[in-house]
């Protein structure tokens, strides 16, 4: 119930049930002070959207000062408008008044109860992500944990508006909670969690937000896609047995032909290795006798010699998400094109793996959005599909997603329009204003007004369990703030500087007993026994008669094909059938064979 306080003003003029005016009593009231307003159905919470000061000077009054004129005695009073919240009934649902208020009522300031259980700011801090305080009020504002990673956060700013900063709040309270993480973290800004903040700037803060200097560097792992360097590891992708269509999404703009030659080459390369790599399909792809092969080759190099694909297996995604532990992927220093083959296979992964659930739930935080996820019109991102479908199925397997950006307006608008809790801070690009206020509920034209006069450092976050948008001071971090912008005078040489790594080729995993295996065995098995290669290692065997047949400019596996049918038909491991086998006259094992048979007669005893 709301606490007897002093009143600062009286409803006047016409009045109705969702919107009214007062004449203000005193100083002690501010813009978006939160008021008290008694009424029959119940305690009513409005919002103070705007205050006027009226006076009695005039414009000649004002000009006669421009002359040296004594300044005269000004009568002021102020007015403010105020748009109704509502009130929580019986059930605790919130309810708005249905008949309007009565002139002359009085307007009393809101107490914290009122405020926080009208707008249902959660005081839980077992369940809740501590952010920040209510504008105007020492009132904790909690996020619903549950709500961020089951239904999606999106974290939105002009550059240096503060989003990298908000970000960095979110994930020290997930990290207390022990939720798993993902971070694309584009600029390198997230190592900086494993560093406590130290600063002497921020102490007083510190103490006005109740939080305390620590550090996260026993649940943080940070990767690189371009080589390892002192804590940080390597990150590498499965490259075996990729299919044509995986191989697509990372090369799309192949054209009708093209796509053609890479169905086919992975097609005839699955018929004899259960077991294959990049180079295998690159050298396939060599085999085939459309000008179209060119280009394939030359993409399906580009990517291999980008060192992310490993022939082990890659970065296990069970190793990047584990509870209580914050995996950070750091692409500071790859090259943008490098960056969205890493996004689009790793979000396809990780989602794969959370559906079959071979991982916790997890929320997947992808910075600088834009360069993933761009709106139709600002371009094409190869990770594009694979958000989309994050941001629409995600919260059914539990794999939430947190999009930020610094240009709303060039972030996909369904993925935006996803996102169950918004966190927004200063924003003042006329286009990315209007994808603010068209993607997120509950906005308005005057809201998005008041976005563009946010100090650094406040917020307007809406959705999630708050019943409307409300103010929040961003709470000052636990630890150092990675994205703080460079200073050309004191910047020296960069010592984060990773080399590349050189694409990984590492020794094969022992292949399963299947069906292209066994006829690998046979072909190597016919031309052993033929002479023709002096192995039965079938790998060893399949290349070099490759290399034979191309050179006679045969089709590579229609002559292994037919080798193969030899093999399954006439010429088996145990019992070979030489007389019916086409190619008997030349097979140095039947001529073995009879030479051995022919010794056995002759010293054969005579009865």
């Amino acid at each position: 119930m709301q606490r007897e306080s002093e009143v600062v003003g009286y409803i006047y003029g016409d009045v109705g049930s969702n919107e009214f005016k007062f004449a203000v009593h005193g100083e002690n009231i501010k813009k978006f002070d939160y008021i008290y307003v008694p009424h029959k159905e119940g305690e009513m919470l409005a919002q103070v959207i705007d205050i006027t000061r009226h006076s009695d000077l005039k414009f000649e009054d004002a000009a006669a000062l421009l002359s040296g004129e004594e300044k005269p005695f000004i009568k002021t009073s102020m007015s403010a408008f105020a748009e109704v919240i509502g009130y929580r009934d019986n059930k605790n649902l919130l309810q708005s008044p249905r008949t309007p208020f009565d002139p002359g009522t009085e307007i009393i300031k809101a107490d914290e109860n009122l405020i926080r259980r009208v707008l249902g700011l959660s005081d839980s801090k077992e369940n809740g992500a501590y952010i920040g305080l209510l504008k105007g009020h020492d009132l904790p504002v909690y996020l619903n944990i549950d709500t961020i990673v089951q239904k999606h956060v999106c974290i939105l700013a002009k550059t240096g508006g503060g989003k990298s900063y908000a970000t960095g709040v979110l994930v020290e309270e997930l990290l207390k909670k022990k939720v798993p993480m993902v971070i694309i973290d584009t600029h390198g800004e997230y190592g900086s969690l494993a560093e406590p903040n130290n600063s002497k700037k921020d102490e007083k803060n510190m103490e006005r937000f109740n939080v305390k200097s620590r550090s996260y560097a026993n649940q943080i792992v940070e990767y690189s896609p371009i080589g390892s360097k002192g804590s940080i590891k390597h990150l590498t992708l499965n490259g075996v047995n990729l299919t044509a269509g995986e191989i697509l999404e990372l090369l799309p703009k192949l054209s009708g032909p093209q796509k053609g030659v890479l169905y086919q080459a992975i097609k005839e390369l699955k018929e004899y290795k259960s077991y294959y790599t990049l180079r295998d399909i690159i050298d396939a792809v060599k085999r085939s006798k459309s000008n179209a092969r060119w280009n394939v080759i030359a993409s399906l190099e580009a990517l291999d010699a980008i060192g992310l694909f490993s022939e082990d297996g890659g970065t296990n995604p069970v190793d990047l998400v584990k509870k209580g532990k914050c995996s950070i992927i750091n692409m500071k220093g790859v090259p943008p094109d490098v960056q969205g083959v890493v996004v689009a296979r790793l979000t396809k992964e990780l989602f794969e793996y959370r559906k079959a659930g071979k991982v916790p739930p997890f929320l997947y935080i992808v910075e600088e959005a834009h360069n993933y996820c761009p709106e139709r019109g600002y371009g094409n991102a190869i990770s594009s599909s694979i958000l989309r479908t994050v941001a629409s199925e995600g919260r059914k397997f539990g794999m939430g997603l947190c999009i930020v950006s610094q240009r709303p307006a060039k972030v996909d608008k369904n993925v935006i329009s996803q996102c169950n809790t918004n966190i927004i801070l200063k924003v003042t690009n006329p286009n990315d204003l209007k994808a603010v206020t068209q993607s997120v509920e509950g906005l308005t034209t005057k809201t998005a007004d008041e976005i563009q006069r946010l100090p650094i450092g406040v917020a307007l976050v809406a959705g999630g369990s708050l019943q409307m948008p409300v103010m929040v001071e961003i709470r000052t971090r636990e630890t150092k703030h990675g994205g703080r912008s460079v200073q050309i005078s004191k910047e020296g040489e960069n010592p984060d500087y990773i080399p590349p790594a050189k694409p990984i080729h590492q020794p094969k995993p022992t292949a399963k007993k299947d069906t292209a295996t066994e006829k690998a065995k046979r072909v190597a098995r016919v031309a052993y026994r033929l002479g023709w290669v002096p192995t039965r290692d079938p790998d060893e065997a399949i290349r070099l008669l490759s290399e034979e047949a191309e050179k006679m400019n045969e089709n590579v596996y229609k002559y292994l094909d037919s080798l193969a049918k030899i093999g399954a038909t006439v010429c088996t491991e145990d019992n070979p059938n030489c007389i019916r086998c086409p190619l008997n006259k030349k097979c140095k094992y039947r001529i073995s064979l009879a030479k051995g048979i022919k010794k056995k007669i002759l010293r054969k005893p005579l009865i």
